[in-house]
């Protein structure tokens, strides 16, 4: 049986030809939010497009996604065009547009690189925290939760929160082993910052995610299906907006991913 993620990111080739190619799927319904899909699972495909039209020696380094508006249910096309091809590098951009619509729900753009033998680094480390096994699971009410297992292990409390700062630790529900398309999905998953500074709930979406991948093939194979913890931060909120900072690493203190986002929310001033 197929699994679910997989389901929500499946595509039929309509045209693929001169660095250029084009797709239909159709909105994944067990991966619904509040307007259309969860974010990370919306750019989870347009990544699965954007990886079938690129070359197939080269791995996805990093994707921005635009979210612009609520996917509905149905029908969709993903188009995707290079917009300049090296030896070594792809740079592509992709949208996916609905029939009836007057602009993309959304748009990507990615680059592709060969992965060669250099000198690595690593600055910081993955935090001190409670295993997985000993942490209290949090499902949104949302379908798509039934399919992310969500465990928060530091400052867990947005009531009591004294920073932005938080970590949990996230994996498919039913086991998946982990690549590059299952990163971006699971990149989105941190609880909104601005929950921790007005300690309550409010109206807010994501506009735009970017997620540099760093995980060697070794690195996902030894991380297989097992959770990872995502330690998230805020920079600054006001006007409207603020943006969020995220690395992924494996149980074992792999570096897998980087993820920043920018987020329009709605919370009054007084709000503290």
């Amino acid at each position: 049986m197929a699994h679910s993620f997989n389901e929500a990111l499946a595509l039929a080739v309509e045209e693929k030809a001169d660095m250029r190619a084009r797709f239909s799927g159709l909105t994944p319904k067990a991966y619904q939010n509040m307007i259309g899909p969860f974010g990370g699972v919306s750019a989870a495909m347009l990544a699965q497009g954007l990886k079938q039209s690129a070359r197939d020696d080269l791995d996805l380094v990093s994707i921005t996604t635009d979210f612009m508006t609520g996917m509905k249910e149905g029908p969709y096309s993903l188009s995707s065009i290079c917009h300049r091809a090296g030896r070594s590098t792809q740079f592509w951009a992709a949208n996916i547009q609905q029939e009836g619509a007057s602009s993309p729900a959304l748009r990507a753009t990615a680059i592709f690189g060969e992965r060669r033998e250099t000198v690595e680094w690593v600055e910081g480390e993955m935090p001190e925290a409670p295993a997985p096994e000993d942490c209290q699971g949090f499902k949104p009410p949302r379908p798509w939760a039934e399919h992310i297992s969500i465990r928060p292990c530091l400052n867990t409390d947005i009531f009591n929160a004294t920073s932005t700062r938080n970590a949990l630790w996230v994996k498919f529900t039913e086991p998946r082993p982990l690549d590059d398309i299952g990163l971006v999905c699971l990149a989105d998953t941190p609880t909104p910052r601005v929950f921790f500074v007005v300690h309550d709930f409010t109206v807010l979406s994501t506009i735009s995610m970017t997620v540099y991948l760093h995980a060697s093939k070794d690195d996902l194979a030894e991380a297989g299906s097992d959770w990872v913890m995502l330690d998230a931060n805020a920079g600054r909120g006001g006007g409207g907006f603020y943006d969020q900072h995220a690395r992924i690493w494996s149980r074992s203190g792999k570096l897998l991913a980087t993820t920043q986002q920018m987020v329009w929310y709605k919370a009054p001033p007084t709000a503290s």
